[in-house]
């Protein structure tokens, strides 16, 4: 069923009226209906009911869809039950993304209607721009090499925890990766180490990261509002569910940062950071689970190791070192979740907009960065 073209349908859920008057699903209505690719959009007070999941399949078949975005509570609740009803439709089940407004927008920015729409927008936004670049799996989420880019050097081997990875001969001699995919664990960080752009990892592709990436730094370059912009990376089995609990527990917080849920922190390439600092990007902070507690045994340890290098190059650049934040917050940790945030927040937005964004006249004579932001701005992968 799927086409060259995206047809992506998005359903709106109010969980249980749950939300209701504290996010403007009329904005965000009117909003995806406005979205390239977008052909349906509608909005239920249940989604996960019965009823509703079999009208999903139904809307799927009758409109042709071959993707769709689910907005609303945590991926990490219901997305499975969402991919058996796009199979069920006849899609791939992987054509299927989750947009969390309920636990992480709506419920910790409850008393502030205003900043938990614009949140909102952004992320159902990011969402979308990430269903675009879906493609059909066959084995779900794992990683993938293209034979073409691999120089064979072995840097994924020996990142690889669960030792899946080997190498086969090719081309008189020439070798090149090789995964198990029956035993890759689908953590990311052999995708992020590769130095050659070789890897990716299906169900969380650099392409569909990078997506999200652009969707929340358009026009950023050419205004210094709004201002601070702060992207957050969250590890699925670590932050991302403490992050979840703040909003059961109706935790309140600053609005002004914007999540990107990845399946470690290993799998944060240095390139998405550099992407973002790029685009204009105030602050980025990635958050992975404390030492001895990561779900891939090891993958936190890789990402601190990779991010102090990041940060030297960062700093070279002419980048203010404080804004690239790295911290350590486990499932259980919903209030260290929301003191991280406030005060990376608040640190951020001391420091001011990013130098790259919206230079005076004055300023572009003497800035560096400012005369080399277009070679910054890097190509979608490498």
């Amino acid at each position: 069923m799927e086409s060259s073209t995206p047809r992506i349908g998005v359903f709106l859920c109010d969980c249980g009226q749950t939300i209701k008057g504290l996010i403007d699903y009329d904005k965000l209505r009117d909003l995806a209906q406005k979205e390239k690719d977008v052909v349906y959009v509608d909005k239920a007070d249940y989604l996960c009911s019965s009823s509703s999941r079999e009208k999903v399949t139904e809307v799927i078949r009758e409109n042709g869809l071959d993707r769709i975005v689910i907005a609303a509570c945590s991926p990490r609740a219901y997305l499975p039950e969402f991919q058996d009803v796009a199979e069920r439709a006849g899609i791939n089940r992987f054509m299927v993304e989750q947009s969390n407004l309920r636990d992480q927008v709506a419920w910790i920015h409850s008393l502030d209607e205003d900043s938990a729409t614009s949140k909102a927008m952004d992320q159902l936004a990011m969402s979308i721009a990430r269903a675009r670049k879906m493609r059909p799996s066959k084995f779900g989420p794992g990683a993938a090499v293209n034979e073409e880019l691999c120089s064979g050097c072995g840097v994924c081997a020996t990142t690889c925890k669960a030792g899946v990875i080997d190498f086969k001969p090719i081309d008189g001699g020439h070798r090149v990766a090789r995964v198990d995919r029956s035993e890759c664990k689908a953590c990311g960080a052999c995708v992020a180490a590769c130095p050659s752009g070789a890897l990716n990892l299906e169900g969380f592709t650099n392409e569909e990261v990078i997506a999200e990436i652009d969707e929340f730094t358009e026009g950023l370059l050419d205004s210094k509002e709004p201002s601070p912009a702060t992207l957050v990376f969250a590890c699925h089995w670590c932050s991302y569910p403490a992050a979840d609990l703040a909003g059961l527990k109706r935790m309140q917080m600053d609005a002004r940062f914007r999540i990107i849920r990845t399946p470690c922190s290993a799998r944060v390439d240095p390139e998405w950071v550099m992407r973002a600092m790029s685009r204009g990007v105030d602050g980025v902070l990635v958050l992975g689970g404390t030492e001895g507690n990561c779900h891939y045994q090891g993958g936190n340890v890789r990402t601190r190791n990779r991010m102090i290098l990041l940060n030297k190059v960062l700093e070279q650049l002419g980048f203010d070192t404080a804004r690239l934040g790295v911290e350590w917050i486990d499932a259980d940790e919903p209030y260290r979740f929301r003191a991280v945030i406030e005060e990376f927040v608040t640190k951020i937005a001391e420091l001011g907009p990013s130098p790259m964004r919206a230079p005076a006249e004055e300023e572009k004579m003497t800035s560096a960065l400012y005369h080399g932001r277009d070679e910054l701005t890097h190509t979608a992968y490498r």
